[in-house]
């Protein structure tokens, strides 16, 4: 079905692989379809609770791929690259890379290797970061004579605050996971042996140990908040609040807590 990823649901959690190993999984048009494909499916699946979003090999994601790039700085942009382009007319968050942070359900960046140019933003648009040992960084535009793309200006900022997005910006230098931990970039680092086993099983803990409604609900409030004011973000939590007393999820929030046992949250 897919040529350039691979995709896997197991336990409640679907794994998306970038499968391009031979190019560190540089990223393609064909592969930019294909994970989109890959996380609808995910997201209409109901035994799915959690999506990660890895790379095959010994790399998460070497940025674009660079025979794009060569003839793009060839022959400039044609109607082939208009999605290169940023004159969609689509709302903020339904754009390139930025529809993630629309997914109803937790997306993890298990970044297992190299996280370059592109391959350092599209992880910025996941919920959590989460880093092998040997895991590399590097923003990489600069020293391509590119600029800030795909709105890493924006999101890398709320990460990590200006000053340390102004350094890996401007300076395109690399750094690793420990740095990338110190920072707040990721959310921990773990072992490069048994690294995807263990992101998975976060996974699969999140999705069986807290409601799917409560996250999906969540997640939306975040996002949003960012560019509310206190007031409309706490108007939005008063309204979100009621709701939740309505639904099914926080009877069994409180009913698992009775009885002293397993949730068994059905996401409504």
């Amino acid at each position: 079905m897919y040529e350039q990823i691979r995709y896997h649901v197991a336990d409640g959690v679907a794994t998306v692989t970038l499968d391009r190993q031979d190019k560190l999984n540089a990223w393609t048009r064909k592969m930019e379809e294909e994970v989109t494909s890959a996380i609808q499916d995910a997201v209409a699946d109901d035994s799915v609770r959690a999506i990660v979003l890895t790379g095959a090999g010994r790399g998460f994601c070497a940025g674009a791929d660079m025979s794009l790039l060569s003839e793009v700085s060839q022959t400039g942009l044609t109607s082939r690259h208009q999605n290169v382009s940023g004159n969609s007319g689509l709302p903020d968050n339904q754009r390139q890379h930025s529809w993630l942070l629309t997914v109803p359900k937790p997306v993890i960046a298990a970044i297992n290797g190299p996280s370059v140019g592109l391959g350092f933003v599209i992880p910025l648009y996941c919920d959590f970061r989460i880093a092998a040992q040997s895991a590399v960084f590097n923003v990489i535009f600069s020293r391509r004579g590119l600029i800030a793309e795909y709105g890493i200006a924006w999101i890398l900022p709320r990460l990590i605050g200006l000053p340390r997005a102004i350094d890996l910006i401007f300076t395109s230098r690399k750094f690793d996971a420990a740095e990338a931990l110190q920072m707040g970039l990721v959310t921990r680092v773990l072992p490069d042996a048994g690294f995807l086993e263990a992101v998975q099983g976060f996974a699969r803990e999140l999705g069986e140990s807290v409601s799917p409604r409560s996250l999906r609900v969540m997640k939306q409030q975040l996002y949003g908040a960012q560019s509310q004011t206190l007031d409309q973000a706490m108007d939005v939590a008063i309204a979100e609040m009621l709701a939740s007393l309505e639904c099914e999820d926080f009877k069994e929030g409180v009913a698992h807590f009775v009885e002293k046992r397993q949730p068994r949250f059905s996401g409504r």
